[in-house]
């Protein structure tokens, strides 16, 4: 064959021979891809099938830990408060709670068999026949909220069993999760009790509107009489409410309660529960239905007017009531008011009467300025609180807005312990004399802007290289966030809200700002005394509480209501603690928060004030207790007397102490005092620094001994001496003073007898003078 043939016979051939391949090839892959695509779709949709069965069956035993039985006591709660002598084995009884203000009790047997059949009628007309889910009802309310349906019928989905356990645990979010608890909830709750148990109680607990809760408080209120003796119009009309309290309330909408209250006995009437001729009756009486209106009755208990412990006592039990029993606000409220609760208060008794009376004077209170307000909050070293005022004045009426545990204010200088100064030396970033420099960050306030601004003169000075003592003495701000920015925002907040329990830090507050109080929502007194505690008790964090026990009517200790041996978290090591406890004694004796010191006490502290002087805060403790607190305005505004905090909190505590035993913090026994030298924040050598000062290290991380040219050498084992469990000691008499003046506080412009180091190593006999002198003409300056 020719070569020309051979072309015309294999070319046409193989090119569609190609077409063909590549179009089967093709097919084959689209196939296979779709094969693929359905596989996938296959074992993913069996995956959600799977996950979903199992998270749904991981709900199946969910119930509600209630007792249906108990809901109908009516009991007086007891409070007590420790013994005499603060002893908490013989305690007395304090006060007694009891109401009638919300609901009373009444037996199944007490109320109308109308009452009963209009309620099931309106809200769940099958409640007699299902095992505690309408599953018709349910599927039809879940197609309506697709929107598969337009079900006009006015049921919700949810049966008389279910809206039990609503009204008890509070729980109505808007969830898938929510439902199918409350599904399995109800189906193990009807497993338990009786239909007419259930009802009953339905019918003892739902709100009625105007603050009623059951129907026998609805009766008193709306018609001035028992349930037993209402007549059937009446019940129709009680039964109305329960969809919309607010909308079908009679009191304030009766037309709209009497268009619903014919609802129900058309309902009653079509499901046969009426004849006729009640219908007709009852819808003659329901064109002119009068209500009465009868005024509810308060809270009656032996003290009136609590004072702020009790006031915040009875919140922190509510809560736990809450997450004891899962339940609602108001059905702990109920046990609290009903259930004759025994309630063992941690209230130190002599303390609380001490700041109640600081409190309500008018001596320790600026006269010339009525409206500045305070919280205060005592704890010991254990997590119990010990005093609570949650406002100045005499306190008239109960369940107020508590300045101590509610408002959230911004701490100012008061959190650089908490957020810089103590993970940072946990952490071996700084020891109690490094130096840290005293100058702005730039661009610390966005265009280009350098800050933060220091409080002690007109043009904000800075002070360059200075020791951690001096730093936090004085409560510089440039040299707090020069180490925050090198402990970084992330592990200060984190400590404080991971060791320290601090529960309104935002993601948003992850920045240099925070270090000096700048925070989105600020934090309580509460938290701010129980976070001090870790600076006299070796570290540990404890959760403060207000109660040591509670127990129900029959005395069992009600579960995660035991504070008795209560456990903590260990926030920063031994060592680091009595560090910072030495730090902040230092600003109690040389520092700002000089005039809050008690003479022949060991004490330790810090102050705190943010911008324009709005809010104002002193920290701090002695080997007794802890305390905080906060002044300020209710709506904030530069404050007048910015000494007031240090003040009363001084008054308090000296009160406390009055008359007890002498008794010194425990300090680790592996920090040691050591003389160091101020220029350089290394060990001293004697007769080469010249300006010393006393600082104590963990022995195992000794700083380097000072030079005299800013280098250091190995440190000698020799240089310091053991300090667990003395006292507090003064720098050595020997320590040289700096040339210039030292005005100690950050608020009030407070004078210090110390003065800071400058760097400066030359000295002679006469300028040793001149700075004595300088010294005793601020030491005899007036303290504002």
């Amino acid at each position: 064959m020719r070569k020309t043939d051979i072309n015309q016979y294999a070319g046409p051939v193989m090119v569609q021979g190609d077409r063909i391949s590549t179009g089967k090839s093709i097919v084959h892959m689209l196939l296979k891809g779709l094969l693929t695509f359905f596989v996938i779709c296959v074992i993913a949709a069996v995956i959600v099938v799977v996950t979903i069965t199992s998270y749904v069956l991981s709900m199946r035993n969910s119930s509600v830990d209630l007792d249906l039985q108990k809901l109908q006591l009516n009991y007086t709660s007891f409070i007590y408060v420790n013994g005499e002598n603060d002893d908490p084995t013989k305690p007395v009884k304090y006060q007694s709670l009891y109401s009638t203000e919300n609901r009373v009790w009444v037996d199944s047997d007490k109320i109308p068999a109308n009452m009963k059949n209009a309620i099931i009628a309106i809200e769940d007309k099958r409640f007699n026949d299902h095992k505690g889910v309408d599953w018709k009802r349910t599927i039809g309310a879940a197609a309506s909220l697709l929107h598969l349906t337009n079900s006009g019928s006015g049921y919700g989905g949810s049966t008389i069993t279910q809206q039990l356990i609503k009204n008890l645990t509070g729980e109505d979010d808007v969830s898938i999760t929510r439902k199918v608890k409350e599904i399995f909830r109800a189906i193990n709750l009807e497993k338990k009790y009786s239909k007419d148990e259930i009802l009953t109680a339905y019918l003892n607990v739902v709100n009625f509107g105007s603050g009623c809760n059951g129907v026998e408080a609805a009766a008193n209120l709306y018609f001035g009489k028992s349930i037993k003796d209402c007549d059937l119009a009446q019940c129709a009309a009680i039964a109305g409410i329960t969809q919309n309290p607010t909308a079908y309330n009679p009191l304030l909408h009766p037309e709209a309660n009497r268009k619903r209250q014919q609802t129900v006995l058309t309902e009653m009437y079509e499901q046969k529960k009426i004849t006729e001729s009640e219908y007709k009756s009852a819808m003659a009486e329901s064109n002119h239905m009068q209500f009465v209106g009868k005024k509810k009755e308060e809270v009656i208990d032996e003290n009136e007017v609590w004072n702020w412990y009790t006031e915040t006592l009875f919140n922190d039990v509510k809560e736990g009531l809450m997450k004891a029993y899962n339940c609602s606000a108001e059905h702990a409220l109920d046990l609290i008011y009903h259930g004759g609760l025994h309630i063992y208060s941690a209230m130190n008794v002599e303390m609380q009467k001490a700041a109640d009376d600081v409190f309500t004077s008018k001596k320790l209170f600026s006269q010339s300025d009525l409206k500045l307000q305070a919280g205060f909050v005592a704890m010991d070293y254990k997590g119990r609180v010990l005093a609570v005022e949650g406002a100045r004045g005499t306190k008239t009426q109960n369940r107020l807005f508590n300045l101590a545990t509610d408002a959230k204010r911004q701490p100012g200088s008061s959190i650089k312990p908490l957020a810089i100064y103590a993970p940072a030396i946990n952490s071996g970033i700084v020891n109690y004399s490094s130096l840290i420099n005293d100058e702005p960050q730039p661009d610390y306030f966005g265009k280009g802007k350098p800050g933060p601004k220091n409080w002690d003169s007109a043009d904000h000075d800075y002070h360059g290289m200075i020791t951690v003592e001096y730093a936090l003495e004085q409560s510089y701000n440039a040299a707090a966030i020069s180490l925050y920015k090198q402990l970084t925002p992330k592990i200060g907040l984190d400590f404080m809200r991971k060791k320290l329990d601090f529960t309104s830090i935002e993601n948003g507050d992850y920045n240099l700002a925070s270090g000096i109080g700048g925070l989105t929502h600020g934090v309580t007194v509460r938290e701010m005394t129980a976070a001090y505690q870790i600076f006299g008790n070796g570290g540990k964090y404890y959760k403060p509480y207000t109660y040591y026990y509670v127990t129900d009517h029959d005395g069992n200790v009600i579960e995660g209501m035991d504070n008795r041996n209560v456990t903590f978290t260990q926030a920063i090591s031994p060592s680091a603690a009595t560090v910072m406890n030495k730090l902040l004694n230092h600003v109690m004796t040389s520092g700002t928060g000089k005039s809050a010191n008690i003479s022949g006490w060991q004490t330790f502290g810090k102050t705190g004030t943010t911008d324009s002087n709005k809010d104002s805060w002193f920290v701090g403790g002695t080997p007794y207790a802890v305390a905080g607190i906060w002044t300020g305005y209710l709506n904030p505004a530069a404050i007048k007397d910015a000494n007031a905090a240090k003040r009363i909190w001084k008054n308090i505590m000296s009160e406390y102490l009055s008359g007890k035993a002498k008794k010194s913090f425990q300090f680790d026994s592996g920090v040691v005092a050591a003389t160091f030298c101020k220029k350089t924040g290394l060990l001293a050598v004697p007769g080469q620094c010249l300006e010393i000062g006393t600082g104590w290290y963990d022995k195992n991380s000794m700083p380097g001994l000072c030079t005299g040219d800013g280098s250091s050498s190995p440190s000698s084992a020799v240089v310091s001496s053991e300090v667990s469990s003395q006292p507090f000691s003064s720098a050595p008499a020997s320590s040289f003073v700096s040339p210039e003046r030292n005005p100690s506080s950050e608020d009030s412009q407070e004078t210090s007898s110390n003065f800071r180091n400058t760097g400066d190593s030359s000295s002679n006999s006469s300028s040793t003078t001149s700075r004595e002198n300088r010294r005793n003409q601020a030491a005899h300056e007036t303290e504002q």
